[in-house]
């Protein structure tokens, strides 16, 4: 059940990335249309069709899918990627109610069962990005949280996988996506892969934090190479993508590190590319369009991918 050459999305403007293709996306925060509109505005300032757009839903808002979201995303001709999120995004990572032990136990089938059967109706492609950075702390589906398991992160992904399979919801592309390793720990990233039979792609996120916090200045090599190996390793025939990375301006110089990432990433087989155009609050402005040359050198840089 991998991409190869199957077509992600039904509708006939929409584009059909196939293994080979290279992808391009953003994500950002806030999905209303104005957001969307904004979302596409930048891709066309730099000077690159938009391939893909993230965006986030919680468990927590117990709505419907988001057909009318989907609607605006696919009218550009762009693949909605879904962040499905277990959990409430103003409760912090302590939530024992949306543990992965949780989930995998069956807290919450009726609402993916809803979902399912939405999707399932509704027939349209896209990605579904369940349970991501599973190997960090930051979130209650978190194996790195007191008392968590890895073979509780599986139970839970390979669950809500079956539900949509078993309700007939079987166009979606699901996609697994840890962060880059932490603290040299392989372990928490490979005992949580859910298996070829339940992943189509998968995805890793990363994130140069620059001197902020105590952190130190990466570069793209050494951000995201150990954990591209190890995922080759893990599932050799699985479509790799960055599916979120951004660059902090402070601690080196933003705009080589934006060229340098994507130089690398041309030298390896991942063939997804999606940066986090944001600027939250309490964290560095991760943008692309941070300052007039990092715009300048993302335009450069993504022109040959």
């Amino acid at each position: 059940m991998s991409l190869g050459a199957v077509t992600l999305v039904a509708a006939s403007n929409v584009y059909r990335p196939h293994l080979q293709d290279r992808v391009f996306g953003l994500a950002a925060n806030g999905f209303d249309d104005e957001a969307v509109k904004r979302t596409a505005t930048t891709a066309a300032a730099l000077g690159r069709r938009l391939d893909a757009l993230v965006f986030y839903d919680a468990f927590s808002q117990q709505a419907p899918l988001p057909t009318a979201l989907l609607d605006r995303i696919m009218a550009l001709g762009v693949m909605p990627v879904l962040t499905w999120e277990p959990w409430n995004p103003e409760g912090g990572a302590a939530q024992p109610l949306y543990s992965a032990a949780q989930i995998a136990g069956g807290r919450f089938d009726a609402y993916v069962a809803m979902w399912a059967r939405q999707v399932a109706q509704d027939g349209r492609r896209f990605m579904l990005r369940f349970g991501h950075e599973m190997n960090g702390d930051w979130y209650p589906w978190s194996v790195g949280r007191s008392g968590a398991r890895p073979e509780d992160y599986v139970a839970a992904f390979r669950r809500v996988r079956r539900i949509f399979d078993d309700s007939g919801a079987n166009q979606v592309q699901w996609v697994w996506s840890p962060n880059v390793i932490i603290n040299d720990d392989r372990d928490a990233i490979s005992h949580c892969y859910p298996g070829d039979d339940y992943v189509d792609v998968i995805g890793i996120d990363g994130y140069n934090f620059g001197d902020d916090g105590g952190h130190r200045w990466r570069t793209p090599g050494d951000l995201f190479g150990p954990t591209i190996d190890l995922v080759a390793e893990l599932a050799p025939n699985k479509p790799v993508w960055i599916t979120e990375v951004g660059c902090a301006d402070r601690g080196g110089d933003k705009a080589s590190w934006i060229t340098d990432l994507v130089s690398f990433l041309e030298s390896t087989d991942v063939v997804g590319l999606i940066w986090f155009e944001a600027d939250k609050p309490g964290e560095p402005d991760w943008r692309l369009t941070s300052t007039r040359a990092t715009g300048d050198a993302a335009r450069a840089a993504l022109r040959g991918w």
